[in-house]
């Protein structure tokens, strides 16, 4: 043992590899955690009277995470602009839903946003896909809002066992994480918005540009909405309807972005929940990626797909990043998920199938809600066979696997000489003891230090 180290006696806790989410929007998370928290609604007049209170005391209301599933079916389709209206004309209203793509605006929040934004329902006061994933730019968090965002969000992560997360950004947050890198407590890998790929090309950032504490790694770009929104693009309609969802990227569009991040060596993040956007998506990367994926391009969610999709996961070697709380919230029998696309519910987020097809398979959770073990607990709980895991497979996306998707495997994700001391001490073994529900973190260690107790 080196003079430096110490010993500590943890009195017959276990301990685990530090969770790595790699899907997150942690700083907006932190933002959201000073704005008005939809999450706890049960039904829209439980979230009418909170932004009505909030109303009365605040020159602009911006409510985030409601989630009609939980409400009364009566009540799911009252939400509009003209509802919000009736609270007030004078001072800006925002409701965004929980899966950040798709939002309800009163009048003076809708004359804020310019008429250059797409998928913009001016009648009803609905806002889809594009112009809800950047509310943030056109209602923007003050910096003192930003430095208490990232304080909050970091010691939420913390207390959860995260102790490394993939965030997406813009580069505001990016200069922010920048300016606080001697004093990070969480490891962060930064994707920014597409929109901002042309000037990270022009500027020389490549993936891989960074530290142990926080580098670049890629381009995050969204090829279709969410189920949700019912803007997810599927082969075949959503239940009582005609629609298929939206695909936001062309083809061509596609190919030219795929093309000029393997010229210039930068991963791509890429957004794809319906099986008709995913099967755009590998038919893209087989025509234009370099076969082996040195880049290791990856896609995120992915959550129906079809089995030709999963074999071809498989074979190009493209990285599976997936969120096993959405199938703990929405997959369950009768749940959300059965009644928005029908029996098809029971093919959706199939890690086990991945697996099987020797896809590289990681696990996050986009903060809906954020926290590992609320998500495992999905993945051992998945309605169907080709979703369910065990203990130790879902314990090792989160951990393990997850450090791969950022060329990290040799620095964390295990308990070895070289790696990183990211760890944490839960009061059990989970692979002893299966019952995740009494499991609790005792303390979380970050680069050898204790930062949390």
């Amino acid at each position: 043992m080196p003079a430096s180290a110490r010993e500590v006696d943890l009195e017959g806790q276990y301990v685990i590899p530090g969770f790595t989410d790699a899907h997150t929007h942690l700083i907006s998370s932190g933002i959201e955690m000073q704005r008005l928290d939809l999450d706890s609604c049960r039904s829209l007049d439980d979230c009418l009277q909170k932004v009505r209170a909030q109303a009365k005391k605040s020159p602009l209301v911006f409510a985030s995470n409601w989630d009609e599933t939980t409400w009364r079916r009566d009540e799911r389709e009252k939400l509009s602009g003209h509802t919000l209206d009736r609270i007030s004309k004078k001072k800006p209203i925002i409701m965004r839903r929980v899966c950040g793509h798709y939002a309800v605006v009163n009048t003076p929040a809708l004359r804020r946003i310019d008429r250059q934004w797409q998928i913009v329902d001016r009648r009803h006061g609905l806002l889809y896909e594009d112009v809800v994933l950047n509310l943030n730019d056109i209602f923007t968090p003050g910096d003192s809002m930003l430095e208490k965002a990232l304080v909050l969000a970091t010691n939420k992560a913390l207390r959860l066992g995260i102790t490394s997360v993939h965030e997406i950004a813009n580069p505001k947050r990016f200069r922010l994480l920048q300016k606080h890198h001697k004093t990070l407590k969480v490891r962060f890998s930064i994707y920014l918005n597409e929109k901002y790929h042309s000037a990270v090309v022009a500027s020389g950032l490549r993936t891989g540009y960074g530290d142990g504490w926080l580098r670049f790694c890629g381009t995050k770009v969204f090829i279709d909405g969410s189920i949700g929104a019912r803007t997810a693009a599927l082969n075949q309609t959503y239940a009582n309807s005609r629609q298929r969802g939206k695909l936001l990227f062309s083809a061509r569009r596609l190919e030219n972005l795929v093309r000029d991040a393997e010229k210039n060596g930068i991963q791509l993040m890429i957004h794809s929940i319906g099986d008709r956007s995913t099967d755009l998506v590998l038919d893209v990367l087989a025509r234009n990626m370099d076969r082996r994926n040195p880049l290791r391009h990856r896609l995120e969610h992915i959550e129906l797909l079809r089995d030709r999709a999963i074999k071809d996961i498989g074979r190009l070697s493209v990285i599976a990043s997936m969120q096993p709380n959405f199938v703990r919230r929405w997959q369950a029998h009768q749940g959300f998920y059965s009644r928005v696309i029908g029996p098809r519910y029971l093919k959706m987020n199939c890690f086990r199938e991945l697996l099987k097809a020797r896809a590289r398979v990681v696990f996050g959770s986009d903060c809906m809600p954020l926290g590992p073990i609320y998500g495992i607990e999905g993945a051992l709980s998945h309605p169907s066979a080709c979703g369910k895991l065990d203990v130790a497979e879902a314990f090792r996306l989160y951990t393990e696997s997850a450090a791969y998707a950022t060329f990290e495997e040799k620095m964390k994700g295990k308990m070895e000489p070289g790696y990183y001391a990211d760890l944490v001490v839960l009061n059990k073994n989970p692979l002893e003891d299966r019952n995740l529900k009494e499991l609790r973190i005792r303390s979380v260690m970050v680069g050898g230090s204790f930062v949390k107790k």
